[in-house]
């Protein structure tokens, strides 16, 4: 059973080391929670705590002096409101050095609840703020799946800075029927489109032990599938996302290694609830619930198969009466899950859905680009690899796969190493091509962070306007003409010291940005000198080349070695028709022996460039 990630014999041992050595069980992780979760990505749901909030159930007063107070008390008086023991627990949870929260609805009043009724967005911003002063991210929020209240979730989620958005049960979880799980895939498409078009990440959804339980399957065109699987297979991966609870779908007979171990599944798995269960089964409930160590489940296994697929891990004790369940108490449950699930320190990468500016269809990418900030909100350096980062699109639903209508256009993520807390830029551009379009893709980026975040959605949407220029084309043009009729010196006289000098015209034309003509002696016999059979005259021959701008170049000897160029005249821009002379200059010594006939050599002119 243990591949289920359930652990067998181990409550009694866990009660007894508990009762010896208080001390060491909570300075030394479970075995049955193997490495535990990264610390960086560490959390909790708060809703933990909602008893406490909403009534101070649980609350721990401390001693009088002189004993010394802790994490876990409060100083009398003890908050006496909602918003006061709210912020105790934020205090607390800070203490603890957690970070990530789960947010759910402790307050009809703070969050959406209907579309007829105005957001609260006063009491949202006041929220975000107490919790960005005790250093808590939002991550996410147990709210609905309410289609028609899905535009104030969006507005809510935007103002709290989550990352996806969601977290309710399918529609009739457990339900085997085809036509229900299909309304619940499309549901899911349908919410998680317009989240993602909205500048705000996924919608997701959780489980409970039904969705996985065999005995629910669903017959998918001859192929039996729990609720859990069906969903994924029939929604967008672009759009839908799944938060998995462990306790849960352990209890429900899921092999949660086999699942984790599924690349196509575990990269769409955007947090797990951590929650312990004593006798994992389908009808497990509440009362089964254990601070994480004093279940049944077997971790270790699961969490090694979730190493850099899952985004984050938050644990969750749901409430009960404080002193049920063989003690819970939302502080110190939260003291010993928190001890057993603390792993190694670990970087994560964290950049916000970005949402373009409206263009006209045509703008150029390099003419609308905004920055992706990517910071490590992790406890670890993190560490970019040397790819450069990619544009991306996975899914197709009729014609909505546009990365090209995105760009990368720099980045200074690229081979870098980042510090907790630091941060670097990717610049994405948005080139739309269709007008009154919404584009959605994903850049991603390789790191040693968790998969789950190399990816950021990116949406875009053109405007009924499009750009278009006239124009017409140069074409590529590198062009030399020479004279058919080879220059000629004339007739060399021997025991006479002489130069000889002859030209040719010639005519350059170049649309390049720059342009070298050169010349060069391909020959193999006496290359750079004049030659009659077997005989070479002894000195060089020289050449030059002058127009209207360098009228007085010099001569300059041909190399002596076969095909190297020797460089006459340059261009710093495009050229039309250029009149060039072509000078040659042949040295005659009084010593010299000359062989009765023609002295000759077959030159090559190229004309080149290096900016075509």
């Amino acid at each position: 059973m243990r591949g289920f990630g359930v652990r067998v014999g181990a409550a009694i041992v866990a009660a007894g080391a508990i009762l010896s050595c208080a001390a060491t069980a909570q300075a030394q992780r479970p075995a049955d929670l193997g490495a535990g979760a990264p610390t960086g990505q560490m959390g909790v749901q708060l809703y933990d705590w909602s008893q406490y909030i909403s009534s101070g159930a649980g609350e721990i007063t401390c001693p009088a002096a002189p004993a010394p107070p802790t994490t876990d008390c409060v100083a009398p008086p003890a908050p006496s409101t909602p918003g006061a023991r709210l912020e105790r627990t934020f205090a607390y949870l800070k203490a603890k050095n957690v970070r990530n929260v789960e947010l759910y609805t402790y307050d009809n009043t703070v969050f959406p609840s209907n579309p007829s009724t105005p957001l609260n967005t006063t009491a949202l911003t006041n929220l975000r703020a107490l919790g960005d002063s005790y250093g808590l991210r939002f991550v996410s929020r147990h709210g609905s799946l309410n289609e028609s209240n899905w535009d104030q979730e969006i507005q809510a989620a935007k103002i709290l800075g989550q990352e996806v958005i969601g977290a309710a049960d399918p529609l009739n979880a457990g339900s085997s029927s085809l036509q229900q799980n299909l309304i619940n895939a499309q549901l899911m498409n349908r919410i998680g489109k317009r989240s993602v078009e909205a500048g705000v990440g996924p919608a997701y959804f959780h489980n409970h032990a039904s969705a996985f339980n065999p005995a629910n399957r669903i017959n998918d065109a001859g192929v039996l599938k729990t609720q859990w699987q069906f969903l994924m297979d029939h929604t967008d991966p672009r759009y839908v996302r799944a938060q998995i609870d462990l306790g849960w779908a352990v209890s429900g007979q899921q092999d949660m290694v086999a699942l984790m171990s599924n690349p196509t599944y575990a990269a769409r798995v955007i947090s797990f609830h951590v929650k312990d269960v004593v006798n994992p089964r389908v009808n497990a409930g509440t009362a089964d619930l254990r601070a994480l160590g004093d279940g049944d489940i077997n971790f270790a296994p699961i969490f090694a198969a979730a190493k850099n697929r899952v985004r984050w891990y938050l644990y969750e004790y749901d409430p009960v009466t404080p002193g049920q369940n063989g003690g819970f108490n939302p502080f110190t449950s939260a003291d010993k899950s928190f001890a057993a699930l603390a792993g190694d320190p670990a970087p994560v990468a964290y950049a916000k859905p970005t949402q373009f500016t409206s263009v006209p269809a045509g703008t150029a990418a390099a003419n609308n680009v905004t920055p992706i900030k990517v910071t490590n909100i992790g406890d670890a350096p993190l560490v970019f690899t040397n790819a450069v980062p990619a544009l991306s699109a996975t899914a197709d639903d009729g014609g909505n796969t546009t990365r090209d209508d995105f760009s990368v256009v720099g980045n200074d993520c690229q081979s870098k190493t980042l510090a907790p807390g630091e941060a670097c830029t990717i610049n994405v551009g948005f080139k739309p091509t269709r007008t009154n379009y919404t584009s959605v893709a994903r850049v991603t980026f390789a790191s040693n962070s968790d998969d789950a975040m190399e990816v950021v959605p990116l949406v875009g949407t053109s405007t009924g306007d499009a750009i278009s220029t006239v124009g017409g084309n140069v074409p590529s043009l590198l062009a030399l003409s020479l004279p058919t009729q080879p220059g000629s010196f004339g007739t060399f006289q021997p025991t006479v010291t002489k130069n000889y000098e002859t030209a040719v015209a010639a005519t350059v034309t170049s649309t390049a940005g720059d342009a070298t003509l050169a010349v060069n002696d391909p020959g193999l016999v006496a290359p750079g000198h004049l030659v009659n059979g077997a005989f070479s005259l002894p000195s060089p021959l020289n050449v030059k080349a002058a127009n209207s701008a360098t009228p007085g170049n010099a001569y300059a000897a041909l190399p002596e070695v076969s095909g190297t160029p020797l460089n006459l005249l340059s261009y710093t821009g495009p050229v039309n028709g250029d009149q060039v002379t072509i000078g040659f200059r042949q040295a005659i010594g009084a010593t010299d022996v000359l062989r009765s006939g023609n002295y000759a050599k077959t030159l090559t002119f190229t004309l080149s460039t290096t900016t075509p």
